[in-house]
């Protein structure tokens, strides 16, 4: 076999994306040339192809264009540099937004907010993609748009004590409850931060989404972050299997190849619904927390010191149905999820779900989507979000 040498300059790091070049690179029989940032060794290298991404340092985009200029094919793993005409296979931002909307949407949610420490074509499509979703969920409101990038607030980034200030003034003015999608997980875990500096409790008042997954980030906050999943291996998959296309001599497409989300990872910190009414959202934290615990009304009542008959009043007053109502939502909310995102079998998600049964789960399931579990699986694993 002819091997290829193919460079690799990519920054920063994603282990899924490289997951996925590394097994199409095993299986194309290439040598990975790993990139030196500072080009030093790079300048009169003469590979066969290039998996790049293109970001904001100048030297990368001029060591991009002197490969190019030599006839070196290359793909670029971003979308922050749409102006660059060149071969492009990067995540669907506006498909992340999009699904965030309807995370949000589903959840009651209809005051939102964007946060991110930067401004770029990538986050103005996730932005974007956020704010058609809510329109298409019927929210007229459009997201506030808090970013660090832009305007007077861009002087703010190196002083502290000043970002505190503004991030204070914003979530104390903000109505509640209200849902902020951010542009990656330290996005998110800033806004955290700041929430319990004030003593703003999440989720109840503000809930909090992000983007990437960083497991070690999400997990390990005082309030664990929910956060949308890059289908980082597809990613690198597809971006190698373009290039070797670009090799073997084929033309480029014309326009970049999107790689949607593949999920949200739904943590405590977007677990429960929206809710005017502190009673219920206290109680809709308890329910989420607890669905795979086979109980109901009964027991939330007493976990909130309430009789039945309140929290019944209260629940309608505010969600316009009853608890047990609500409980029964939760559980086939989080069913579906895991038919969807998980190879369980249908009785392991029953008993996650705190539902007494399979056959009770499957016809929750029918009565819900007018499909049978597999049906809503398959369905559900064809679809592109």
């Amino acid at each position: 076999m002819d091997r290829k040498d193919v460079l690799m300059l990519a920054a920063p790091p994603f282990h899924a994306r490289n997951e996925g070049i590394g097994l199409f690179a095993k299986d194309a029989g290439w040598n990975i040339v790993p990139g030196d940032l500072l080009f030093d060794g790079l300048r009169g290298w003469r590979g066969d192809g290039a998996l790049v991404t293109i970001r904001q340092d100048p030297a990368i985009i001029s060591f991009v264009r002197r490969l190019r200029r030599r006839g070196v094919p290359v793909v670029d793993m971003t979308a922050e540099h749409p102006e660059m005409k060149i071969p492009r296979v990067c995540v669907d931002n506006r498909a992340i937004g999009r699904l965030a909307a309807e995370h949000f949407t589903t959840r009651g949610y209809r005051h939102t907010a964007w946060f991110s420490t930067n401004w770029s074509p990538l986050q103005a499509e996730r932005y974007a993609g956020f704010a058609e979703g809510l329109a298409d969920a019927g929210v007229l409101d459009v997201p506030e748009k808090w970013v660090l990038a832009e305007g007077p607030e861009a002087k703010l980034r190196n002083d502290s004590a000043a970002v505190a200030r503004w991030f204070a003034a914003l979530l104390r003015a903000a109505p509640k409850p209200l849902a902020v999608l951010c542009n990656e997980t330290k996005d998110a875990a800033r806004v955290l931060v700041e929430c319990r500096f004030l003593g703003i409790a999440v989720p109840e008042e503000i809930a909090i989404l992000g983007v990437g997954d960083d497991q070690m980030l999400c997990e390990n906050q005082s309030v664990p972050l929910s956060s949308i999943v890059q289908n980082g291996q597809r990613l690198g998959w597809e971006s190698a299997a373009l290039l070797k296309r670009l090799i073997d001599g084929e033309e480029p497409p014309e326009k970049p190849i999107l790689i949607p989300p593949s999920r949200i990872e739904v943590r405590a910190s977007t677990e429960c619904e929206a809710a005017n009414d502190p009673l219920v959202a206290k109680a809709l934290v308890i329910v989420a927390r607890n669905l795979s615990h086979p109980w109901g009304v009964d027991q939330l009542s007493a976990e909130l010191g309430v009789s039945p008959a309140k929290l019944n009043r209260h629940f309608r007053a505010d969600l316009g149905r009853p608890p047990g109502a609500e409980i029964v939502r939760q559980r086939l909310v989080r069913a579906k999820a895991l038919l969807r995102d998980t190879a369980l079998r249908l009785d392991e998600i029953a008993e996650q779900c705190g539902i007494c049964n399979a056959p009770y789960l499957s016809n929750l399931i029918r009565r819900e989507t007018g499909l049978s579990p597999r049906e809503y699986r398959t369905h559900s694993s064809s679809s592109t979000i």
